[in-house]
């Protein structure tokens, strides 16, 4: 028997679902606002928690407004969460979010947390995405909590150049699972990464000026025309940025997180700067001519290979391949200020021990998510290291997406 309730929403929840509470349990409620009164269907229940399906809003938020996207709603694309909100409310939203989490520690301050730092695209921004098969011969994305896809033939969220990409992309092929799509908004590149069922090499032809590479399932990357990479200029630098390596989805904001970087720890002649978890070099390339020494520490090969050539023309920068928490370990020399930008995991073992013992005096660390965050403040207290402040940068406008920098001191 469907169970069917009213329910009034208070708050959203990480991941972009409004919650509520009802008889002790929190309820998840996607594609509600908070302050709404909602009619909704229990779909999945637990003891402390359960998910629902909307069915009818029956008190609109202020905040909600008509999505721009045919593709957005429930039983359809998943790959934006808050279409129905505007911009100035997903700003407040991703700021109480972070807040919400911060509630946790001890001793922490909301103030603490700045407002969210805006980006200048809220549309059309996306340089890199990537779209799954949907088994009727079209690309599209997952629905929402759901393993199931939703064919789209065009997305507001893409930028202009990433748009004529996918909408020149067709290959008709029952072997194809994703394809990864990149363009350089600076240099007019495009690149397509192709993953398939066990590894199969498709037949290609194409009359684009497009590289085409595969991506095998070990991670290995097999270029299969012209070279797997893209140049793209970031706050004034050129990156190469290949297949099989992070590439910035939101040059915007990016460039927003660099900046924050730069006003945290303020970069400055004579001084030993550390980047861990460097993949690329974004930070590296960004802020190796503002000091004296830079040194840069990733474990992704693909990654450090493009660091390696996108920092090639400095004599500053020494480079080291392996687990950041190990390379640091087995680092003997001093140094002022370090960025962290660790994968969604986070730190590794004693990594900001290592840190403090190398004498680094101010952090900047840039959390893919909130959890990120809230998971290595412990590491970072065994360090000695204070949080400072805190500021959330919209790294996917219409998306819950959001990316934290944060400031430790010792």
């Amino acid at each position: 028997m469907v169970t069917e309730l009213e329910l009034e929403t208070t708050a959203m929840a990480y991941g972009g679902d409004a919650i509520a509470r009802h008889e002790h349990r929190l309820l998840f409620v996607p594609y509600a606002l908070p302050n709404e009164r909602v009619r909704v269907t229990l779909i999945e229940e637990h003891k402390r928690w359960a998910r629902t399906e909307l069915q009818e809003i029956l008190r609109p938020s202020p905040e909600r407004i008509t999505p721009t996207c045919p593709h957005f709603g429930p039983g359809r694309c998943g790959g934006c969460q808050w279409q129905h909100a505007n911009v100035r409310a997903q700003m407040t939203y991703k700021q109480r979010l972070l807040q919400d989490q911060m509630a946790q520690v001890q001793g922490f301050f909301p103030e603490r947390i700045r407002p969210t730092a805006a980006v200048a695209q809220p549309w059309a921004y996306q340089s890199q995405g990537v779209y799954y098969a949907t088994g009727a011969g079209a690309l599209g994305l997952p629905q929402r909590h759901s393993q199931q896809m939703h064919a789209i033939d065009h997305c507001p969220l893409q930028h202009p150049a990433l748009a004529a990409l996918y909408s020149q992309f067709n290959l008709e092929w029952d072997g194809l699972q994703s394809v990864d799509l990149s363009v350089g908004i600076s240099s007019g590149q495009s690149l397509v990464v192709l993953r398939t069922r066990r590894d199969e090499v498709p037949e290609i032809e194409t009359d684009l000026p497009v590289a085409i590479a595969l991506q095998r399932s070990r991670g290995t990357i097999q270029p299969l025309i012209g070279e797997p990479w893209i140049y793209e200029l970031i706050r004034g630098h050129e990156y190469r940025l290949s297949a099989g390596s992070p590439r910035p989805a939101h040059i915007a904001a990016t460039e927003a997180v660099l900046e924050q970087v730069a006003a945290y720890l303020e970069p400055a002649p004579g001084q030993v700067m550390v980047d861990v978890y460097c993949g690329v070099g974004l930070m590296t390339l960004a802020f190796a001519e503002q000091v004296s020494v830079m040194i840069g520490i990733e474990e992704d090969a693909i990654a450090m290979e493009d660091c390696a050539f996108n920092c090639q023309h400095l004599d500053n920068v020494t480079l080291s391949e392996g687990p950041p928490p190990q390379v640091l370990r087995l680092h003997k020399g001093y140094a002022d200020i370090a960025v962290v930008s660790p994968p969604a995991a986070g730190m590794g073992h004693r990594l900001a021990q290592n840190l403090a013992r190398m004498g680094v005096k101010r952090v900047a660390y840039v959390a893919p998510h909130p959890n990120t965050l809230l998971r290595d403040l412990p590491a970072w207290q065994q360090g000695h290291y204070i949080l400072d402040e805190i500021t959330p940068i919209d790294s996917g406008p219409q998306t819950a997406g959001l990316i934290a920098v944060a400031l430790f001191r010792r």
